[in-house]
């Protein structure tokens, strides 16, 4: 239907142009144009049914739709909520990281309080007991009880001040991600079985059981959900709580302070963790009786300066009656209690030059192995032009890789040197050593016999003034007659100083001054593998060459003969025990047992501590010298055969220089008779004790073989040297010795081959 409308413009009427629509929403159930409302229907008739229901049904749609357009974010939001507080959320990692440190925290001072709780309780009881016992006395099972309130008193006071004096340190405690992650997991992991799972299981079985107190539920819930949906919770971390924002340091608990056991007991020591340790491996070890005598008193702390473990210094307790050498005896038990090797722990006695005494010890525990850890250094004397024997031998390099020298001389004259040890662990290498400084000084005058032969030695002979090797006949005769020579030279020496002023000769001894200055060289004396020199000599030979060696090792060093002798398992059949002790520095490479090692390092320094057995396999080249008690073990410095070659030459160099090359080394041999022609003479002799002109072979051998040079020498032997002398063969000598027609030889014979 179109109308047209006017409206007025400044008072007149204007036509409206445009037409009207009208439309209209009608059942689909019931096409066409609506009925005028001014039609009435009746109430009960279907179409006026259907029309009301249809408009229930839309009130109820728009109702829900309103709810659900209220309640869904709030429920949404509800959920997340309650993820937000099941997954800790709203924990940050620094606050769960404080958390698990705090805990770590919380358990350091519980334990801290608990012994302080312990020490003034016991404190309090200790002081009961104690004025009871000055009222009223004290009865055996008093004194007792007294006795052990004391001894559980101390240990408190030492558990105390040893967990006082480790700080909380916080970077320990400091835990990782995958910890924080799973504390987080766990936490969670635990509200959803204790709460969240409990909650749902309980709402649907009253759900289930009870429907009409669900469905009273439904709208509370639903009016809940609605409310929450207007006024969202913050779902944000929260700032980190007071209690775990706070100082990391902790300030002294009352009753553990190093002042409060001092003052509760001026006995009580604050203990460091290896002083606890020492002490406890000694206790196991039986050489501490904490209860009856206390423990380690430290003199000085332990100090990590060195870089591989700490040294300490400590007295054992008084009234225990246990000395340092009681704990040097029982290192490897105590090695065993500390975790370690032996060769990483080493206790000596402090001198008393250093303020020692009998209780007091230096104690080292490494970390690893100090003497493998060092090295070998080259020997100074591989590039050295020369050395000054006086000044001692460079001998290797201590576990700190500090040079040490072992002396030649001292208390005003030489000490020789005595190497021992199993074979193939450096025992040659450490005497080349010595050998080259005497090489190096041209006012030294070599001697050097090799009993083992090879090629160790043989560029000494370009140098040496006697050179001798091997245990043949020829090698024995040698031997002895360098020994001989030695015995000749101190002799000429004693008469050559007795010529000298007297001032220049202080106590009659050989100067470095009067040596270089009145050509009075030292004598160096060095034997390789002494034992096979004794073992194959006879035995009358074998005492003689040990007389004439004593004799040398005793007079022989202030007429400056000095001695390097070098030999195995020095045990009494071999080296007695005599000689090995007129020396006065001894190095050992590795011995199979303590008892080689005391042979070889002698009393003296095993008794200080020193064993060479606790060498290992992998320790060829590391030696322990010994001088006197005073002992170290040493990385040998290494100086190789090529090195050793070069200093045989420098030294030969050196000499032809000085005007010093002398002996074998200078085509200058020692003139000796013959040994056929020793034999004819001994022959000679024993005719005239026998008082006769002629003798058979037998007589003649039994008697020159009765003492001497030529002991226990055969029929066989003896006529191979009168023939080789010009004797000629055995002859007639007509009836003697029971025979009506014997042969030997006669007077003339003997007398014509001498001229």
């Amino acid at each position: 239907m179109s109308t047209t409308h006017h409206h007025t413009t400044g008072g007149e009427v204007a036509p409206y142009e445009g037409e009207y629509v009208w439309a209209e929403i009608v059942d689909d159930d019931e096409p066409g144009p609506r009925p005028d409302e001014d039609q009435e229907q009746p109430a009960d008739s279907p179409k006026a049914r259907r029309r009301t229901g249809h408009a229930a049904v839309r009130a109820t749609a728009t109702v829900l739709r309103a709810l659900a357009g209220h309640t869904g974010p709030g429920l949404r939001h509800a959920a997340a909520a309650i993820n937000h507080w099941a997954t800790l959320g709203y924990m940050s990692d620094e606050e769960i990281r404080r958390r698990l440190v705090k805990r770590h925290l919380d358990t350091y001072i519980e334990q801290r309080e608990d012994i302080t709780t312990d020490i003034n309780r016991l404190g309090k009881k200790a002081q009961k007991l104690t004025r009871d016992a000055v009222d009223y006395g004290l009865t055996a099972e008093e004194g007792r009880r007294l006795k052990d309130v004391g001894t559980e008193l101390k240990l408190r006071r030492t558990a105390g001040a040893a967990l006082a004096k480790v700080p909380f340190d916080i970077r320990v405690a400091q835990p990782t991600a995958e910890q924080v992650r799973r504390y987080r997991s766990v936490r969670a992991l635990g509200r959803f079985v204790g709460v969240l799972l409990p909650a749902g299981a309980t709402t649907l079985g009253v759900v289930l059981a009870a429907p009409l107190a669900g469905l009273v539920a439904v709208p509370v819930l639903a009016g809940a959900a609605w409310w929450l949906g207007r006024h969202p919770l913050a779902l944000t971390q929260r700032a980190l709580p007071a209690d775990l924002v706070g100082p990391t340091e902790l300030e002294p608990l009352p009753g553990v302070t190093d002042e409060a056991i001092i003052a509760t007991d001026p006995d009580a020591e604050v203990l460091a963790e290896e002083v606890i340790r020492l002490n406890a491996a000694l206790t196991a070890a039986g050489l501490l009786n904490p209860a009856k005598h206390g423990g380690l008193e430290i003199i000085d702390a332990p100090d990590y300066s060195i870089g591989n473990g700490y040294t300490l210094v400590a007295d054992l307790p008084k009234g225990g009656g246990k000395l340092v050498k009681d704990v040097i005896g029982k290192t490897e038990v105590i090695a065993g209690e500390l975790g370690i090797a032996p060769m990483q722990l080493v206790i000596r006695e402090v001198p008393a030059a250093d303020g020692g005494h009998g209780r007091r010890m230096h104690v080292w525990e490494a970390e690893k192995d100090p003497y493998l850890a060092v090295g070998h250094a080259t020997s100074p004397l591989a590039t050295a032009e020369s050395w000054d024997f006086w000044a001692g031998t460079p001998l290797g390099q201590t576990v700190l890789a500090e040079a040490k020298t072992i002396p030649t001389e001292f208390a005003g004259g030489f000490t020789s040197h005595f190497y021992s040890g199993i074979m193939r662990f450096g025992k040659t290498a450490a005497m080349r050593l010595d050998v080259a400084a005497g090489l190096l000084d041209p006012g030294v005058r070599l001697y050097l016999a090799n009993g083992k032969g090879g090629t160790d030695w043989q560029d000494v002979e370009a140098v040496a003034h006697r050179f001798t090797e091997g245990t043949d006949e020829a090698g024995l005769t040698a031997f002895e007659d360098l020994l001989e020579e030695l015995v000749d030279d101190m002799t000429t020496r004693y008469a050559d100083l007795k010529t000298v002023d007297v001032h220049l000769v202080p106590d009659g001894r050989l100067t470095p001054e009067l040596a270089r200055n009145h050509r009075l060289p030292v004598l160096l004396a060095v034997i390789d593998e002494l034992q096979l020199y004794l073992l194959a000599l006879p035995p009358k030979r074998r005492e003689r060459a040990l007389e004439k060696l004593r004799n040398l090792l005793r007079a022989g060093p202030a007429a400056g003969v000095f001695f390097v002798v070098g030999t195995q398992r020095p045990d009494g059949e071999e080296v007695p025990t005599g000689f090995r002790d007129l020396f006065g520095v001894r190095v050992s490479v590795r011995c199979l047992d303590s008892r080689s090692s005391r042979m070889s390092l002698g009393d003296l320094a095993s008794d200080a501590g020193a064993d060479a057995s606790v060498l290992t396999e992998d320790h060829v080249g590391v030696v322990v010298a010994a001088t006197g008690h005073r002992w170290e073990i040493l990385s040998a410095d290494f100086l190789s055969l090529t090195e050793f070659t070069e200093v045989c030459e420098r030294a030969r160099r050196m000499r032809e220089e000085a005007g010093t090359l002398t002996g074998d080394a200078a085509g200058q041999p020692r003139i000796t008779e013959p040994r056929e022609i020793r034999a004819v003479k001994a022959c000679l002799a024993a005719l005239d004790e026998m008082n006769t002109d002629r003798a058979r072979v037998e007589t003649l051998a039994e008697t020159i073989g009765a003492d001497g040079e030529f002991e226990d020498i055969d029929k066989t032997t003896l006529g191979a040297l009168l023939r080789k002398a010009g004797c000629g063969n055995a002859v007639s000598i007509g009836a003697i010795d029971g025979l009506t027609n014997a042969k030997g030889y006669k007077r003339p014979a003997l007398e014509a081959a001498i001229k």
